[in-house]
């Protein structure tokens, strides 16, 4: 596809959802190998730890891969500027998964990876929008 050229809405989506499955894959392995490593908390500041790293790594792989193939951003001279709108979404999206994983992890005794899920449906919305 020529750079620059624009997917249509229906191929933007579908692509946007593989990229998202790929990086929610890859954000749980690092919020599972970040628990294991300091003992498997299910509350408090070591959970917090494991869903920013998990996080954090989907989500540069998720902006890799949608500003590459998804989107066909054209970020020539641009690079800084689209990188700061993605990390003022990203942050946004962490504050939210940060609140509704230890929030229901907490409050609820919900296991992690369930609350994960919680918090990936609730962001993936955030995030599309806001990208």
């Amino acid at each position: 596809m020529p750079e620059g050229k624009k997917n249509s809405v229906p191929v933007e989506i579908v692509k946007y959802g593989v990229v998202g499955a790929v990086s929610t894959t890859i954000d749980y392995v690092f919020l599972n190998l970040t628990r294991w490593a300091t003992g498997n908390p299910k509350e408090g500041l070591l959970l917090a730890l494991a869903v920013m790293i998990g996080f954090t790594a989907g989500a540069i792989n998720g902006y890799i891969m949608n500003s590459r193939w998804t989107f066909n951003y054209d970020t020539k001279g641009q690079e800084a500027k689209k990188f700061s709108q993605f990390f003022v979404v990203s942050l946004v999206g962490l504050g939210l998964t940060e609140f509704i994983v230890l929030y229901f992890a907490h409050s609820h005794g919900l296991n992690p990876n369930m609350a994960k899920a919680v918090a990936v449906m609730v962001v993936f919305f955030w995030n599309y929008g806001g990208n």
